[in-house]
């Protein structure tokens, strides 16, 4: 089906997003139905089987997309194991900014102190917290972990 050219585009987007072809698409129009509480579906592209994203469009033409149950289970873990990841990486520039001796027994520490405070706030599922400040209160606590360059600059000196 020909659609207009603004609905052209951003179906089109919408495809590169999901990185589906957009003739694949399953494309569905909602219209009002006989009361609030009822809508009439119109199937304009693709199948009613697809096990793909459904592409549906409302009154105003404005795009939707649903999606099955496992597919937006996998997304949520996806975005869980990219945010753990982010974390990682976050905590180990933190930890080489301040010169470890051993990285893996700062990198011990702080997961400790991490898993300390997330036992603090069992309710929650985000614990905000600023590794730059833990890394260097570890630093603080535990100076023999971390190379202390201004001291190695002075020793040289001498």
């Amino acid at each position: 089906m020909a659609f207009p050219e603004h609905l052209q585009n951003r179906l089109g987007q919408i495809a590169e997003a999901l990185d589906l072809d957009a003739a694949e698409m399953t494309v569905v129009k909602m219209r009002p139905g006989t009361d609030e509480r009822h809508k009439e579906l119109e199937l304009l592209q693709g199948s009613w089987n697809e096990a793909r994203a459904w592409i549906i469009l409302d009154e105003n033409d404005h795009p939707h997309t649903m999606t099955s149950p496992q597919a937006l289970s996998k997304m949520i873990a996806m975005l869980a194991s990219a945010q753990g990841e982010s974390f990682q990486l976050k905590l180990e520039k933190a930890i080489w900014q301040r010169y470890p001796i051993d990285f893996y027994d700062v990198w011990a520490v702080a997961m400790d102190r991490i898993k300390r405070q997330a036992q603090l706030h069992p309710k929650s599922t985000v614990v905000k917290l600023d590794l730059d400040w833990l890394v260097a209160e570890i630093k603080q606590e535990y100076p023999n972990l971390f190379y202390h360059l201004d001291q190695m600059v002075t020793q040289r000196e001498e």
